[in-house]
């Protein structure tokens, strides 16, 4: 299994493809394979594949990063702190 590590991204829609709501924001993790594609996946379960950094960029605004983690357990336990149900 492939180590990666998850960014936890706030940023505002651009666009309204495969199910996301043009100019609302959303909370996701973003992962990036080693051939460069870009995962993201909402706390809504939106999953959305971007080709190159370049497709990921032009479809989102007001991006931040949040914090990382290098495995699941630290990134859900940052999810549920960022939510506030610790």
């Amino acid at each position: 299994m492939e180590q990666m590590t998850t960014q936890l991204i706030t940023a505002v829609s651009l666009t309204e493809d495969k199910g996301l709501q043009k100019d609302r924001q959303y909370l996701f993790s973003l992962q990036v394979s080693r051939e460069g594609i870009i995962r993201i996946i909402t706390t809504d379960d939106i999953e959305v594949y971007y080709g190159s950094v370049h497709d990921f960029l032009i479809s989102w605004s007001k991006i931040s990063s949040l914090g990382w983690a290098n495995d699941k357990e630290t990134f859900q336990k940052m999810l549920e702190e960022l939510k506030g149900n610790d």
